[in-house]
């Protein structure tokens, strides 16, 4: 590539101005080049000449970084050559680097901008999760210091770096089943330690509930919304997880939940072990609407469909969630828009042109919504007005 081209990217890369075709063409040489001694003096040489705001210098080093890093995620997904004809999955690449695009160019502390002082702000909702005890009581978490929270049955309930604990402190436990339910708002995250000392990681909007102690025979929880689980071992004491569509049997393993009420479908997703997952209603093992899954597998259900279906996917996508971190694999806008929904607690329209347009990449969960609207713009595939708290999509 001769100088003057690659200067010519680097200016539109760095002002957010570069093209699908363009973005592609700049990583590719970068990636290609990198082990080239050159490479580093080049790079800065044609920052120092292009990029005059101080604000907005990186060094060399941090600009290679930053594109060698969005190249692999996208190219980790899809080959390049399936990117160009994918419609809309170039926006694997140009989210990726949006979000740098986008922070690059934010004002230090103390600056302004028209545009910073004409929108609306949203950040992420402040409603706070809360634990509903057996007797009826409501502890809101975010409200509670470190130590001890209540006990019931014997068990010693307690609140500990963001994380609910429950240590048997009695030898003779009633026989009453008693429940607890965690419920996470949407923006928030939340995770708890169950009895058996399984862990569990809600996300935004989600519910769990499970017994204050779990009996001899099996440990049951009931989830809506979507949760990550790491499940203790007890081959001689199933773990069962409950959906609206499916029965979720295990002895010891890590899996992601995903059974949202406004969903049509209910996903499990098996991260590491072994999972029987039925529809509800049936525990035969050898029935059609029974699958066992092996690590990378999901299982999707819905009430409109009488089987159980199969997926092969990437478990660290699906699990992103837990880094906080939205990962698009060529989903609908609709489907992203649902997400973004959930976290930010945003209603969603649409105008006219929007349907069937496709969404790939990695973006952070910004704290403010405005902040990844302008990300998913710079994938050029849409444009949005915000409204009080209702985000327009248009082409």
């Amino acid at each position: 590539m001769e100088k003057d081209r690659l200067q010519k990217l680097v200016v539109k890369y760095t002002s957010g101005h570069i093209d699908t075709s363009e973005l592609t063409e700049l990583f590719e040489y970068v990636v290609a080049n990198g082990d080239s001694p050159d490479m580093q003096s080049l790079l800065s040489e044609l920052l120092e000449t292009t990029v005059a705001d101080d604000r907005l210098r990186l060094d060399a080093d941090s600009l290679y970084q930053r594109i060698t890093h969005a190249y692999e995620a996208a190219h980790r997904r899809k080959s390049l050559h399936r990117l160009q004809w994918w419609y809309g999955a170039a926006a694997v690449l140009l989210v990726a680097a949006g979000v740098w695009i986008f922070g690059s160019n934010m004002l230090s502390d103390g600056d302004t901008s028209d545009a910073m002082e004409i929108r609306t702000v949203t950040t992420a909702p402040t409603d706070k999760p809360l634990l509903r005890l057996a007797d009826g009581r409501t502890i809101y978490l975010d409200s509670v210091i470190n130590g001890v929270l209540a006990s019931e049955d014997g068990m010693q309930i307690s609140f500990h770096n963001d994380a609910i604990y429950y240590t048997d402190t009695s030898t003779a436990p009633s026989s009453q089943r008693l429940e607890n339910t965690i419920v996470t708002p949407k923006g928030r995250q939340y995770q708890v330690v169950l009895p058996d000392g399984s862990r569990l990681w809600l996300n935004a909007a989600s519910t769990v509930t499970y017994p204050v102690r779990f009996n001899r025979d099996q440990r049951e929880i009931t989830i809506r919304g979507e949760v990550y689980l790491e499940v203790e071992r007890a081959a001689d004491w199933p773990f069962v997880v409950h959906t609206e569509t499916q029965r979720i049997e295990v002895l010891g393993t890590k899996f992601n939940v995903s059974a949202y009420p406004d969903d049509l479908t209910t996903l499990t997703t098996l991260v590491e072990g072994r999972v029987k997952v039925s529809m509800t209603g049936t525990v035969n093992a050898n029935s059609q609407n029974s699958l066992v899954l092996k690590p990378g597998q999901q299982v999707v259900s819905s009430e409109n469909d009488a089987l159980l279906r199969m997926n092969r996917v990437d478990p660290e996508e699906i699990i992103s969630w837990k880094d906080n971190l939205f990962v698009f694999s060529n989903e609908e806008i609709s489907d992203v828009m649902k997400k973004v929904s959930r976290w930010y607690d945003v209603e969603v329209e649409y105008k006219d042109g929007m349907a069937g347009k496709r969404i790939g990449g990695d973006i952070p969960r910004f704290d403010r919504v405005e902040e990844l609207m302008e990300a998913l713009e710079y994938t050029g595939l849409l444009r949005y007005e915000q409204k009080g708290g209702v985000i327009v999509i248009m082409k």
